[in-house]
């Protein structure tokens, strides 16, 4: 053998023995945790909900699973939807949306807004992934039914009109004309064509009008800008419709009347110092603040009344200790701690329940509080509270009215024109519009037409 032949022989030898080192070198052992796959998916998202329907814009919104089971911070949301059921064997034919947040540490809430084009009803979806990618199973689907377009009434058409309140099918309202001067009107909204009727005729400035049907009226009235405001009453069964209900040297204001025909009122020379009450079935008044809101120390405002109770916001002017929330049915709670009253404002009061708003973004957050839990209803401003849903406004460049029937938001109004302080009641929405920027007229729609 040649040594040239001997020499690959040898080298050859020897890189086959290399070879077999580096195999046994690449092979892991078994303390070497760096390569130690994930294989716990994201927990499946089990609370998804639609939040809000305007136009076709759909907002959902979940809790945040984790990137291991409940756990940590996912990588990737997947949601799809579709105008047919979504399943996992209907996955991959839906549309995906362009529009997911990035996950957000487990248990954080969640939102996203889709543009579905709106037109039809659309089934909604969503998978999480981790860095993997584990892909959780499917969240609950849910449901962005449909949307009419609510039919909007104008129910008057000159004078200035404003301060309108609805209850039992029957909306009451202040108008104005040079002519006339202040007065109170009223409508039946069940008639198939509700006609205005004038109610007052004294040409006293009145604000404020707050009714129980037909039946009784309360408003606060004044005879010169310069005299002191005065609680009035009409009482369509009474001897005397028409009385004064107050009389004396302070301002009496923002009458709340309650289906019990009880109603409640602030006092006040500049601020609002006490909260009065009037018990219909004992004909006795009371003044509720007296054992926690000393009349020379606090303010009080935001006051709603119903059947059973009483609801305001107290400021203490001299220690400033911030603001309290007081509700009283018989006994005096403080609920100042349950709602977080130093960032509420604007309550309204229905069977023991109660809508606001909060917070210090803007908009707030419209809350509405069962008694036990308080729910986030979506953001807007000035709530109006009924059996569980709310009516509130929002802005996109002028004020407009939007509906929360206890699980969805819709929308109401999206004209070119403002409309706000809004009353509800039953399935009446009433407010003031100023349509081209002119005075003062009312709208209502009927949520069930």
């Amino acid at each position: 053998m040649s040594k040239r032949n001997a020499w690959l022989i040898l080298s050859l030898g020897i890189l086959i023995l290399l070879s077999f080192a580096d195999c046994k070198d690449d092979s892991p052992s078994d303390t070497d945790s760096s390569v130690s796959e994930d294989a716990t998916a994201p927990q499946a998202v089990a609370d998804l909900r639609v939040q809000s329907i305007v136009g076709g814009l759909v907002t959902l919104a979940w809790t945040a699973p984790g990137d291991d089971g409940d756990s940590g911070t996912a990588s990737v949301y997947d949601i799809r939807y579709s105008s047919s059921a979504v399943t996992e064997g209907t996955w991959a034919g839906c549309t995906q949306a362009s529009t997911e947040p990035d996950p957000a540490a487990a248990g954080t809430e969640q939102y996203a807004i889709i543009d579905t084009g709106g037109g039809m009803t659309f089934y909604f979806a969503l998978k999480t992934s981790d860095e993997v990618p584990n892909w959780s199973g499917l969240s609950n689907v849910v449901v962005a039914p449909m949307q009419g377009t609510f039919v909007v009434h104008q129910l008057t058409s000159d004078g200035t009109n404003n301060h309108p309140c609805v209850d039992d099918g029957y909306v009451t309202w202040v108008r104005y004309t040079y002519e006339d001067g202040y007065e109170i009107y009223i409508a039946n909204l069940e008639n198939a064509s509700p006609t205005p009727t004038g109610l007052t005729d004294n040409d006293s400035e009145k604000r404020h009008p707050n009714n129980h049907g037909s039946e009784r009226i309360v408003w606060q009235q004044r005879e010169t800008s310069i005299a002191d405001w005065e609680i009035w009453i009409y009482d369509k069964y009474a001897a005397i419709r028409y009385s004064q209900f107050t009389d004396n040297e302070v301002d009496d204001t923002y009458p709340d009347l309650s289906s019990a025909g009880s109603f409640a009122w602030l006092q006040g020379h500049i601020l609002h110092e006490s909260v009065h009450y009037w018990n219909e079935y004992g004909h006795s008044e009371s003044v509720l603040s007296n054992d926690c809101c000393p009349t020379s120390e606090w303010y009080c405002h935001y006051l709603s009344a119903d059947a059973s109770g009483v609801v305001w916001r107290a400021y203490d002017r001299v220690d400033s200790g911030g603001p309290r929330a007081y509700l009283w049915n018989g006994t005096l709670t403080d609920i100042t701690d349950i709602i977080d009253a130093n960032l509420t404002t604007r309550y309204i009061l229905y069977e023991g329940t109660l809508a606001y708003q909060y917070g210090t973004d803007d908009p707030p957050m419209i809350a509405y509080w069962d008694g036990d839990t308080v729910h986030d209803v979506g953001r807007g401003y000035e709530p109006s509270l009924y059996d569980g849903t709310v009516a509130f406004l929002v802005y996109d460049g002028d004020w407009e009215i939007r509906y929360w029937d206890g699980m969805i938001v819709q929308e109401i109004t999206d004209n070119d024109f403002d409309d706000f302080d809004l009353s509800l009641h039953g399935s009446f929405i009433v407010w003031e519009g100023r349509p081209g920027g002119g005075p003062g007229q009312i709208f209502y729609v009927d949520v069930t037409e």
